[in-house]
């Protein structure tokens, strides 16, 4: 549960160990590559499932020419996206752009419209980026596969005959021919290559985003494993979001989370307890704000009392088992991490749950919180375990 000291967030000590716990959660950063209209900005807003990912709207400026996009929210991002201004332009010279993302990238997605075979610039910049970072994952993302389709109806093959090679006989000779010589100017064995068609509604193509599962999948598996833990469950939360509450509250929620977890798997029982504590109520204030609903006493005592001090009881002799099991670490570590994410998770979720009540006017029932409380453990137990126990190593 939350701490009931509320000035334990102001305390000197706490705030140092919480900024000692934000320097382990740096985001990865994806940066996107590609010639103008090749579809950088429709593979984010796929990504993101945020229609605000445009140029002057989601993103914001990083360099003159390019610009940055920090998911789930600017305050606590999960991720963030580089986009840099089309290459190939002949008033462009993006020499200080790449010097600027080749300091703050983890990942180069290279995209490329599938029938465009002159991209001389693109394959410069991403042979470049290759001898000076050869442990970067490259991904190369073929997109608009339509223009090579003969047929006039908006339809796509399925099932998806992309990721294999040689690619089968459905796939139009031409549209095979294009993606065959692109990937041919890149090594095999160090990139990835996905075929994406990300269409709008009214195109009539289904699936709209088309190959976004095998998106997906390639930069989970082009980063280490507790990266790509956490690139896994973005999927899920995505669609988990939209059911609950905005983006930028699972944003906060989710930070905080992780946070909570990586405070989790210290070796040591019990020293943890006052910093998830600290955390749990840290958080609690900043979903208030997102709401506009004040942390009273009296707030934080009515939830306390909705949970039960049987939920107390149960919450408190599982976090006794966890810390006890610490003196196996291989064991206890990883299941502590997992413990104090998920049950952070799913208070945060809660409690974003009742202030958007409470701010619509309607009045929560205490059978209403708990069934909320116990569907988000739920959730995280089967789709966020992974990524809480995979914090201790990143």
């Amino acid at each position: 549960m939350i701490s009931p000291n509320f000035s334990e967030v102001n305390n000197p000590e706490f705030l140092r160990k919480l900024e000692e716990l934000k320097d382990r959660l740096p985001p990865p950063v994806i940066w996107l590559v590609g010639k103008a209209q090749a579809g950088k900005t429709s593979i984010v807003q796929a990504l993101t499932g945020d229609p605000r990912a445009e140029i002057g709207n989601g993103f914001e400026p990083c360099t003159k020419s390019s610009w940055r996009y920090p998911f789930l929210s600017h305050e606590s991002p999960l991720l963030e996206f580089l986009d840099t201004r089309g290459l190939g332009d002949a008033d462009y010279d993006p020499t200080e752009d790449l010097q600027w993302h080749e300091q703050h990238a983890h990942l180069v997605m290279a995209v490329m419209r599938a029938m465009d075979l002159a991209q001389d610039a693109v394959r410069a910049v991403i042979h470049q980026v290759m001898r000076r970072h050869p442990d970067w994952p490259v991904i190369v993302v073929q997109t608009c596969l339509h223009d090579g389709y003969p047929w006039r109806e908006p339809r796509h093959i399925l099932p998806y005959p992309f990721d294999r090679e040689p690619f089968p006989p459905e796939v139009p000779q031409d549209l095979a021919r294009a993606l065959t010589e692109q990937r041919s100017w890149f090594p095999r064995d160090k990139v990835r290559f996905v075929a994406i068609d990300f269409t709008l509604p009214e195109d009539g193509y289904t699936p709209q985003f088309y190959g976004l599962e095998q998106l997906w999948q390639a930069i989970e598996n082009a980063f280490p494993a507790s990266i790509g833990a956490m690139i896994a469950a973005i999927p899920e939360l995505r669609r988990h979001v939209g059911a609950i509450h905005g983006q930028k509250a699972l944003g906060v929620i989710l930070h905080h989370a992780l946070l909570a977890a990586i405070a989790g798997a210290v070796s040591i029982p019990a020293i943890d307890l006052p910093l998830i504590l600290g955390i749990q109520f840290l958080m609690a204030q900043r979903l208030a704000a997102i709401y506009n609903q004040p942390l009273t006493w009296e707030r934080f005592w009515d939830m306390a009392a909705t949970l039960g001090w049987g939920f107390a009881t149960r919450w408190g002799i599982r976090y006794v088992a966890r810390e006890l099991l610490k003196v196996f670490p291989w064991v206890g570590v990883p299941a502590a991490a997992a413990f104090s994410g998920i049950s952070t998770y799913a208070l945060g979720q809660t409690l974003a749950w009742y202030f958007a009540e409470i701010k619509k006017g309607a009045v929560p029932t205490p059978d209403d919180i708990r069934r909320i409380f116990q569907n988000e453990l739920k959730f995280a137990h089967k789709h966020l375990a992974g990524l809480f126990q995979s914090v201790k190593s990143t």
